[in-house]
């Protein structure tokens, strides 16, 4: 639908130009500085106190009817500049050149696709929802009243057939030609397909075993979940006590006692497998508790701070680099779910009241005095670059200073310059400020780098190599010693149980009351 667009000049008098949907207001502009004897590079439009996007069309502007528009000077002078277009072919090819904005449709299509413009019948070439149909129309059609003075622009050029190009107003979905597939059909499948084929000539109806394996072979998944691959390397790796969990023994246990039961035995069988379920369960916390309490004998320590070294399996981190990139993307439900998310911690954000800064210098310093009473140790993890991981057991009040002369006395060369950050956001370390401060209590897991020098090679001492723990054990102490102390938590609870039991004094007049 057409439109009359009126332009305030700054000469006092008013133009009125007829525009139609894909009219940019560059072609407005220029219109109406060419009858009027301005200069277009030097002026703006204004709408009420917007000015506009002279490369916008005027179907996007959502102006009214006859719409009063006024030019104004410009705080710059525009300067064209060239224009790279990415022409799309109708098998979804792109091929890309730059051009000036007074290059005509024409000129593009016959340089960046000569053969399809000979070719096609009725070529047309489209731009957002503007089409220019025909070689007379691409003729006459540049990148400027296109508004495209500079950046970057996709282009398509299509063959419309004779039915579409009567219709140029009319706006269509285009889509690439879809190019045929090869098939390819599996060994195992083709087997499958013979094996049907053939049994109707020895047997008149297959057996059911027969149709429960074809059956079981159709249903069968054609792709293997990663997640399980991990969960079976996770379960080797932690060792015999927990290879298997104690739900799959229970399970196996029960189907192991269902068989051998007979239906007059249904009372025992009830009530049988609870009793059987929770002693193991026993059992196996039993163990748990025994051996972490006994750690200490299962590591090899080789210095002060509880300190040890261990590597960490590369294996797992094989089988994530391996994963396909489908496995990282996201379903309806989760977008869902952290939409939902994301909309509860804006409530949160917006519902919660104004703090001063001294109100959040308080609440710091009692979250800090909280975790001094809850935790008795820090345990702290250097990564080194050979793989090699350093671990140590500090109090929350040491300093990093501390860290550091930690790490020094187990490097081969403690002259050397080196540095300790935390990730993500490389951020370095503060040497004078404590754990506690550093918000390296309960546990943190610190990089090593050199500053100077040749980074690769071992950088702990050639004792400490042959000293290893395993990664498991080194997991077990450090839960060990980053657990919260129970004696300080109950010590703070009842410290602070009968001054919060006491009640606070009323100030309310008599005459309310």
């Amino acid at each position: 639908m057409s439109k009359d667009i009126i332009v305030l000049t700054p000469n006092g008098r008013r133009q009125k130009v007829h525009c139609t949907p894909n009219t940019t207001f560059l072609q407005v502009l220029e219109d109406v500085c060419q009858k009027q004897g301005f200069q277009p590079n030097a002026y703006d439009l204004k709408h009420h106190k917007n000015i506009l996007d002279l490369t916008t069309p005027l179907r996007f502007s959502n102006l009214p009817n006859k719409a009063c528009l006024e030019m104004v000077e410009s705080e710059r002078k525009r300067e064209e500049s060239n224009v790279t277009i990415g022409l799309t072919l109708e098998d979804g090819e792109r091929r890309m050149a730059d051009f000036l904005p007074s290059v005509s449709l024409y000129d593009i299509a016959s340089s960046l696709a000569p053969k399809e413009l000979e070719v096609y019948q009725n070529p047309t070439m489209l731009y957002m929802r503007h089409e220019i149909v025909g070689v007379s129309a691409m003729k006459d059609k540049t990148l400027r009243q296109l508004g495209l003075l500079g950046g970057r622009a996709v282009l398509r050029l299509l063959n419309k057939s004779e039915e579409q190009a009567v219709q140029a107003n009319v706006s269509s979905v285009y889509r690439a030609k879809p190019q045929p597939k090869p098939e390819k059909v599996s060994e195992e499948v083709k087997d499958v397909e013979m094996k049907d084929v053939e049994e109707p000539k020895q047997t008149a109806e297959p057996t059911p075993t027969d149709k429960d394996q074809r059956d079981s072979f159709k249903q069968k998944p054609l792709f293997v979940n990663p997640l399980e691959i991990l969960k079976q390397k996770k379960m080797e790796l932690l060792g015999p006590h927990h290879s298997q969990p104690p739900e799959d023994s229970h399970m196996s246990s029960d189907g192991a006692a269902t068989s051998k039961l007979t239906t007059t035995d249904t009372t025992t069988m009830e009530t049988d497998p609870p009793a059987s379920s929770s002693k193991k369960d026993k059992d196996v916390s039993k163990e748990s508790l025994e051996r972490r309490l006994l750690i200490d004998n299962e590591v090899t320590f080789i210095g002060e701070n509880k300190a040890i070294a261990f590597t960490q399996p590369d294996e797992i981190e094989q089988e994530l680099e391996d994963l396909p990139d489908d496995f990282y993307d996201l379903s309806v439900e989760e977008v869902r779910r952290l939409y939902s998310d994301l909309q509860k911690q804006r409530a949160q954000l917006e519902n919660a009241p104004l703090m001063f800064a001294s109100h959040n210098a308080e609440i710091q310093k009692e979250e800090t005095i909280k975790k001094e009473n809850t935790y008795k140790n820090a345990v702290i993890r250097i990564q080194f670059p050979d793989t090699v991981i350093l671990q140590g057991v500090f109090s929350p009040n040491d300093k990093i200073e501390d860290v550091v002369n930690f790490v020094k006395g187990h490097l081969s060369n403690p002259e050397r310059d080196f540095q300790l950050y935390t990730t993500p956001l490389k951020e370095s370390l503060d040497p004078k400020l404590t754990l506690i401060e550093a918000k390296f209590v309960p546990c943190v897991h610190v990089h090593f780098k050199w500053l100077t020098g040749d980074t690769s090679g071992r950088c702990l001492k050639e004792d400490i190599y042959s000293k290893l723990t395993s990664g498991e054990a080194a997991g077990i102490l450090a839960s060990k010693y980053r657990a919260p102390s129970r004696r300080k938590m109950d010590e703070a609870s009842t410290s602070a149980g009968p001054s919060s039991a006491k009640p606070k004094s009323s100030k309310v007049p008599k005459w309310f009351k």
